[in-house]
């Protein structure tokens, strides 16, 4: 009995030598990845989809991290996440054009496990957990002479993504070590909400000429004759937000990262 407990602390003291914790930043860029029928583009006599996902784009990064031993260990890393802007519709006909953009900025946890080998290169694996954020769509439309633009931010709901990545760190001395890894992320999101926070026509303001069932949604799994909507309830509460079919949005990328960190002795 007594050897086995003299084993134990013997382990947990080699493991506490070796024990190290770091901090770090980076910088990458996202590509795109599982890209989806995004938008529409349209003329007078064709129609064809817009493909794409606000995945694309640039996290900002930092995080800080603990291994257990010489291999093994855990990292918290908290990304601003800036997406590229994606046409969502472009619509030239005779009398009428349409073009829609969309951005997107997010807040992001990243939970994960790290597993690093003796010659550097290392992978980790876990959650990706967006805590904050919120994505604009700009619309301008022309018909009749009369030039209208408006602004729309949603907001989705609570969601879980994963997130994994392969790398190399190289050391300049026993502190500070750079590194460049290939990450991979998928996020799905559902709506929750949006807003209009623009209205204008020709440049005068109108948006407090639309009543809140005009400028707020409510995104639902379903609707029914309860719904407030009119399309099932032929008296929908004007003063209220509209209720519509909800949707997912794709956040998934294949990033290209680069940084540093510093290992604290």
């Amino acid at each position: 009995m007594k050897k086995n407990l003299f084993f134990v602390i013997a382990m947990l003291i080699a493991t506490g030598m070796s024990a190290q914790l770091y901090v770090g930043a980076k910088l990458g860029y996202g590509f795109g990845a599982q890209k989806t029928a995004f938008g529409t583009k349209q003329a007078d006599k064709s129609q064809s989809n817009i493909y794409g996902t606000l995945g694309q784009g640039i996290p900002l990064g930092l995080k800080v991290g603990y291994f257990f031993n010489d291999n093994l260990g855990v990292e918290l890393g908290m990304n601003y996440f800036m997406s590229s802007t994606l046409t969502k519709a472009d619509v030239n006909m005779t009398g009428y054009t349409q073009n829609t953009t969309v951005k997107s900025t997010q807040i992001r946890l990243m939970p994960t496990l790290v597993y690093k080998t003796d010659m550097g290169v290392y992978g980790r694996f876990g959650m990706l957990v967006p805590v904050g954020g919120s994505t604009i769509a700009t619309s301008k439309f022309v018909t009749g002479g009369a030039t209208t633009d408006i602004e729309q931010s949603f907001s989705g709901s609570f969601s879980i993504g994963f997130v994994s990545s392969l790398g190399y760190e190289f050391a300049l001395n026993d502190n500070i070590k750079l590194f460049g890894e290939v990450e991979y992320v998928g996020l799905q999101i559902k709506g929750k909400s949006a807003s209009m926070t623009k209205y204008t026509v020709n440049g005068a303001d109108k948006l407090a000429s639309i009543p809140t069932y005009g400028k707020e949604t409510n995104y639902v799994d379903e609707l029914t004759s309860s719904s407030n909507n009119n399309t099932y309830n032929p008296a929908p509460d004007m003063s209220k937000a509209k209720d519509e079919l909800n949707s997912t949005s794709g956040y998934s990328a294949v990033r290209i990262n680069i940084g540093i960190s510093y290992y604290f002795n």
